[in-house]
């Protein structure tokens, strides 16, 4: 029955498959079988023609994946400038596997080098991790606890190897019940691991600290710049909150990136203005704000101030991953961790947190809270939060995302949203939430990539196999 279908129809089958499996308006449990049409193809398929198709369709999935997150202020010619990248990122997973699949354990192959491949873009491209496999789990919290053992790696690899287990079986090309019990028994563990750490995590009582994410009415975002008296009226309304924040209790105030924008030569006055607010609340303070350095070409620095109750500064921090276009000047300081009422907090901006390795030098430094200012688009709300999520469980620690144009979350160190406020739902810009005070154990936080490194073991062994399938 299978060999009556034309091959070129799971072409088709998986390009609808991938659109509506990541990004927004995606659905979780697509991502178990959604390589896997493509997979058919390759294996149904041979010569240069069929592989320039399959490089096609996987060209318009990911267009059409991108398609769905490019709403204003963006272009849509950004569509390419993310699609392409992706699609380049992933053909070595299905070509390298297709060249090698007839090998002993060749199927291995697969989800091994989609999976490097996924961890060589957020390491060493601007990219960060998006369309990561992982992340099409965000809904699934027993799932996602998988993360704190392996870190995203450990996710995707599973994903990846269901679906070519899938392929398999639908291709006959191995016995069925034993092709798909192995790695769905796996996933059996997996969810039973994360059920197991939610309950044993709840069933203990924490210290909490109450934390305040304050937004803004803030329209920066590149040229012309708002006038004086918006700026005026912006940061009035940035200190009443701020202000009412306090009163409520909150110990730790966050303000959303691009809060407001200061000139250089108003910003040793403004300096002044937020010590004598932080000292006046008596709450520590992550003030989020842009310096344009100039304006042809437009070039910024995209900070944030760290201000005791005290009032004295005690870090300035610049974005260090600006996103792709994004005339940020690159921060390149070291993470400075500060104490608020016996928890150790950091900061990171928005993007930053799209890349493991800094939520992994904050956690090296010592971070158990984590301030990340940030500034979103309807198009990736609240994806972007939630991606947000995965730092918390790989490193063990909270983290409050203060966003706008989006969803601003206090997030505990399981990826829980124990507090959540979206700008596009409510005229409300002050998001008060209890997180833990104090961070947890992961495996990951351990072992980092551990589990890479034995990926690239693993494909070595494939290539130095030269046992060939019947």
């Amino acid at each position: 029955m299978n060999n009556k279908i034309n091959p070129y129809w799971y072409l088709v089958a998986g390009i609808l498959l991938q659109t509506i499996t990541h990004m927004t308006f995606s659905l979780s449990l697509a991502a178990w079988i959604a390589y896997a049409p493509f997979i058919v193809f390759l294996y149904q398929t041979s010569g240069i023609k069929s592989r320039v198709w399959f490089v096609t369709a996987l060209m318009v999935s990911w267009s059409l994946v991108t398609a769905k997150i490019i709403t204003p202020p963006l272009k849509f010619y950004f569509v390419f400038m993310y699609s392409i990248p992706m699609t380049l990122v992933q053909i070595p997973g299905y070509l390298i596997w297709d060249r090698f699949k007839a090998r002993r354990f060749g199927y291995l192959l697969f989800p091994s080098v989609m999976t490097i491949m996924e961890w060589i873009q957020y390491t060493f491209t601007p990219l960060a991790s998006w369309g990561t496999a992982a992340y099409t789990q965000n809904d699934n919290l027993a799932i996602l606890q998988t993360v704190s053992l392996f870190g995203m790696p450990g996710l995707s690899f599973l994903i990846y190897w269901i679906n070519i287990s899938f392929a398999k079986a639908y291709l006959k090309k191995s016995n069925t019940l034993f092709t798909l019990s192995v790695p769905f028994a796996t996933l059996a563990v997996l969810i039973i691991f994360g059920a197991i750490r939610l309950n044993i995590y709840h069933s203990k009582s924490h210290d909490t600290i109450l934390v305040a994410a304050v937004g803004t009415t803030s329209k920066v975002n590149g040229l012309p710049l708002p006038s004086d008296q918006t700026e005026i009226k912006v940061r009035n309304t940035l200190f009443d909150d701020t202000k009412k924040a306090a009163k409520t209790g909150a110990k730790l105030i966050v303000w959303n990136e691009a809060a407001t924008y200061v000139l250089p030569d108003n910003e040793p006055r403004w300096k002044n203005d937020l010590k004598q607010l932080a000292q006046g609340c008596q709450a520590s303070l992550y003030a989020s704000y842009i310096v344009p350095i100039s304006t042809d070409p437009l070039t910024y620095e995209n900070k944030y101030l760290f201000i005791n109750t005290d009032g004295r500064i005690k870090a300035e921090y610049h974005k260090h991953e600006p996103v792709p276009g994004e005339p940020a000047i690159k921060g390149k300081e070291d993470f400075t961790i500060n104490t608020v009422n016996h928890t150790a907090t950091g900061g990171a901006i928005c993007y930053d947190y799209d890349f493991p390795y800094i939520a992994k030098q904050l956690r090296k430094s010592g971070a158990e809270l984590v301030a990340l200012p940030s500034s979103d688009w309807r198009g990736i709300d609240p994806v972007h939060t939630k991606m947000a999520a995965y730092r918390a469980i790989e490193q063990g620690h909270s983290i409050l995302r203060s966003t706008r144009f989006g969803l601003s979350a206090a997030i505990n160190p399981l990826g829980e949203m124990v507090g959540m406020i979206s700008s596009f739902d409510t005229n409300e810009r002050l998001l008060l939430a209890s997180l833990p005070a104090k961070k947890i154990t992961s495996v990951y936080s351990v072992i980092g990539d551990s589990f890479i490194y034995i990926l690239f073991i693993t494909i070595l062994l494939v290539f130095m196999s030269f046992k060939n399938r019947n």
